[in-house]
This record gives structure tokens, C-alpha cells and sequence, in this order.
């Protein structure tokens, strides 16, 4: 398994500097991501898990954030501090959203933590997006988490604007022993203009790329269901706040159920 690991490592690196080489040879011909159309800028994001059973304390999530973009490509590096199971500690992350051609960019991230327990020790995404006729667009990459071992995860979405729209359907396939656990998400935008919206989520299993929750991906192997409603609004300009409220059920034994309520707020200043 070990073995296997280094391997894909290895090629997840390759694909980093192929990802990082087009985009310099190409930017000449380049469209804009949804990521790129956002200026420099820096953030902050707070997140507090409430638990109805278990007598487990509420976790916390404090996210630091900035985005620097470099000839019309984003750069983002995160640092993101938890206190859960009365222990605290820290990830940093790096991402990029680099364009390959005018119909195509990628999702690059990469993250590490000290704290395995609070984190995964290591983390590294990798998705291809490709602009499809009629306003459609389709992912396909994967999303590696590292605690004790590697876990793989496969993703694959399509997403569809209409008017003031978004709608994206997306799951994410991870292989454990001799079977596949599944996670299935639903998400809808409402653009209230070219950049604030409404967002409605509603899925079932866990996303690799819910900082607050995936951390769970390993042990939550029976049911779960989830809904969440966000909202960005942007304030004279170059004030950006951020809203969001979640609820997520989770099996914890055969037909034995916990719930979890997330409120979160943030708030992003344009350079």
C-alpha cells in the first residue's frame, strides 16, 4: 500500500507541473474560471459544529485565507486552526486554479497538519474542468487524505448555468477493502449578480472537501444525509461577507442517529 502511494504520489506531481507548464505557454488564450474572476484578496472564516448526542463539545474551525493572483491565475494559501475532541491544531494549505485552454482549467491543492487527529496528516487534490456546449461543465479528478494511510477519492460532476442559475450534481467514490462508499451532492446557486448568491446543498455521505466534517471520511461508513444554505453578499465594493448554516444526520449504529448543526460566518476585503 505503501508502495502504491509513493507511485501515485509521484504522478500527482507530474500532473502539478504539466497543470503549472500549460498555463504558462497558454495564457494568451485563456477563460476565466469562477475562481479567477475574484481579485486579490484576503479572508477570515469561523465555523462551530453543535452535537445532539454523544456529549461530544462543539468543534471549532478558524480559517485564514488569501488570494493572489499572478497573470490571471489564483493562488490561494489557507491556514486553518481546529478544536475538536478538546485538542487544537493546524493545517496550511496551497491551491491554484490554473487554465489549460480556453474550454479547460484545473483545481490543484495541497495541504499538511502535524495534527492527524484534527487533520489529515496529508492532503492533495486534483480535478480537471471542461466548458461543454449550453452552458454545461464537467469535473473529473481525485482527492487524496492521509491520516494513518492513504484514502483515495474519486470525483466526477456536471454543472449547468441557466439565467441567474447554477446547478451542479457531483459524487465522490472511495474504495474501501471490497467495497465503495458513495457520496452524492446536489448544489444550487441563485446569482443576485455577476458574483453574490443564495446556495442550497443537499447530499448524502461525507465530502472530501468539507474541511469542518472530513475527518469522519474514514470512520463514517454507515449513513448520512446533510443540507446547507449559504450566502455571499458584497458590501461597496470590496467588503464580502459570508453566511452559512448546515444540518447533517448521521448512523452512527443500525438505525441509531445523531445530528450535527453548523453556523458559520466570514468576512473578505478586495485589494
Amino acid at each position: 500500500m505503501l508502495t502504491i502511494f509513493k507511485i501515485s504520489r509521484f504522478f500527482f506531481y507530474i500532473l502539478i507541473i504539466t497543470c503549472f507548464f500549460l498555463t504558462a505557454t497558454a495564457q494568451d488564450s485563456l477563460v476565466l474560471s469562477p475562481a479567477q474572476k475574484i481579485t486579490n484578496t484576503i479572508g477570515i472564516k469561523y465555523d462551530i459544529i453543535a452535537f445532539d448526542k454523544g456529549g461530544n463539545k462543539p468543534w471549532h474551525l478558524l480559517s485564514f485565507e488569501y488570494t493572489r493572483l499572478i497573470k490571471k491565475l489564483p493562488l490561494i494559501a489557507r491556514l486553518n486552526y481546529a478544536n475538536r475532541f478538546g485538542k487544537s491544531g493546524l493545517q496550511l494549505e496551497a491551491e491554484a486554479y490554473p487554465a489549460i485552454s480556453k474550454k479547460i482549467y484545473a483545481y490543484v491543492n495541497a495541504g499538511y497538519s502535524k495534527d492527524s487527529l484534527l487533520f489529515p496528516k496529508y492532503r492533495a487534490g486534483f480535478s480537471l474542468y471542461v466548458s461543454l456546449p449550453v452552458g454545461f461543465e464537467a469535473e473529473g479528478g481525485f482527492r487524496l487524505l492521509y491520516f494513518n494511510s492513504p484514502t483515495w477519492i474519486y470525483t466526477a460532476a456536471i454543472g449547468k448555468y441557466y439565467k441567474n442559475y447554477w446547478f451542479n450534481f457531483s459524487t465522490f467514490l472511495t474504495p474501501d477493502n471490497n467495497n465503495i462508499l458513495q457520496s452524492y451532492f446536489f448544489k444550487t446557486r441563485y446569482y443576485l449578480n455577476d458574483k453574490d448568491f443564495i446556495m442550497l446543498t443537499l447530499g448524502t455521505g461525507i465530502s472530501p472537501d468539507d474541511r469542518n466534517n472530513n475527518i469522519q471520511i474514514k470512520t463514517n461508513k454507515l449513513s448520512s444525509k446533510q443540507a446547507e444554505l449559504s450566502f455571499r453578499n458584497t458590501i461597496k465594493k470590496v467588503n464580502v461577507i459570508l453566511i452559512n448554516a448546515g444540518w447533517m444526520s448521521q448512523e452512527y449504529q443500525v438505525k441509531k442517529y445523531t445530528s450535527q448543526y453548523t453556523i458559520g460566518i466570514g468576512f473578505q476585503r478586495i485589494l
